[in-house]
């Protein structure tokens, strides 16, 4: 079999608009595994906030999380890779400077805030059945962060560039910035991670421990959290529903939509069929 390992993001890709794995996605991953692939979720989601989906499917297999920040099994974390403790106050003042709210994300698994500003009821209905992963602090710049794994703004189109830029002029090399657009909310999630943090970065983690070849790897996404895995790939897939540009990136596009069992279409046509090429 050419390819050895299938990895996955969810919003988007794997799962419908609803948040639901389709009947046929997920007998087509139960039909991939069978056949001796490791399916492997890579998601920006918060473990917590992924562990459903891995019990759905039954996955014994690693799962990357907060876009490559946390890998882990069902027993153990295999990599944490956090922001430099001492750059977390930097990056807090900075954008509550420009009039952002920032979102931290340490190792605990929940979320804390200041104020979420005119996003806030847009994040509750984002957030919905992980609220009390949600916690106010007074002040988020008097804490002393430690183990944050991410850094995350609730954003609108014209705020993203901006903010790229301004933390790459600030930061340079010390952080790395991914944005997120959420197709119901309508809104972005810029997101400030630790600077070797990338899903590729992780999948290459995983491929070592595996004795996979980047060759013998799928990766499909819809979203720029997804591009760098979808170019360091051996056959790098854009859902019919991404994002304009993430069509230049990929090796193939799906026929169908992440509404229209897209990730089924992946699994028949290069894994079961053993398809050659795009």
């Amino acid at each position: 079999m050419k390819y050895k390992l299938l990895a996955l993001d969810l919003d988007g890709t794997l799962l419908n608009d609803r948040g639901e794995i389709s009947k046929k996605n997920r007998d087509k991953i139960r039909q991939a595994k069978e056949a001796g692939v490791r399916v492997i979720l890579t998601t920006g989601r918060s473990w917590r906030s992924t562990k459903r989906y891995i019990d759905e499917l039954d996955l014994g297999d690693p799962v990357v999380t907060f876009n490559g920040a946390l890998i882990q099994d069902n027993q153990h974390i295999l990599k944490r890779v956090t922001i430099d403790d001492k750059l977390v106050k930097e990056i807090i003042l900075f954008l509550k400077d420009l009039d952002f709210a920032p979102i931290i994300y340490p190792d605990d698994n929940l979320k804390y805030y200041e104020t979420l500003g005119n996003f806030k009821n847009d994040f509750y209905d984002f957030s919905k059945g992980y609220e009390k992963e949600l916690i106010k602090v007074d002040d988020i710049s008097a804490v002393n962060w430690k183990n944050v794994l991410r850094i995350s703004v609730i954003a609108e189109k014209p705020d993203i560039s901006f903010l790229h830029s301004e933390l790459k002029k600030k930061f340079n090399s010390n952080i790395k910035t991914v944005d997120t657009f959420f197709f119901l909310w309508g809104f972005w999630i810029f997101e400030i991670l630790p600077r070797d943090c990338s899903k590729s970065n992780a999948l290459k983690f995983i491929c070592k421990m595996y004795s996979i070849k980047q060759e013998e790897v799928i990766a499909a996404g819809d979203n720029n959290n997804d591009i760098d895995m979808i170019n360091w790939a051996g056959m790098g897939v854009a859902m019919k529903n991404s994002l304009d540009n993430i069509f230049r990136e990929a090796d193939y596009v799906t026929e169908n939509s992440n509404n229209e069992d897209g990730v089924a279409e992946i699994i028949d046509k290069f894994i079961l069929n053993e398809d050659q090429s795009p």
